[in-house]
């Protein structure tokens, strides 16, 4: 079930990467929400140095969004 979560966030991560490649400000929203469901799922497996990293780039999502929207 985990496993679920993971895909979903690694699929949301991708398509963030897309929508930055085309300039879109909604790419902030989707790698944060990408970022937490990968950060979540590493932290159900203690893969605990990729948790760290999702959930620091959450923050770094966050000031990317409010810079962009600014």
């Amino acid at each position: 079930k985990t496993h679920i979560l993971g895909w979903i966030g690694a699929l949301l991560v991708l398509y963030g990467y897309f929508l930055n490649a085309n300039q879109e400000a909604g790419c902030w929203l989707v790698w944060i929400v990408g970022n937490i469901f990968v950060g979540w799922y590493c932290v159900t497996k203690k893969a605990w140095p990729t948790a760290l990293m999702s959930f620091v780039l959450v923050i770094l999502n966050i000031y990317g969004y409010v810079s962009w929207v600014s």
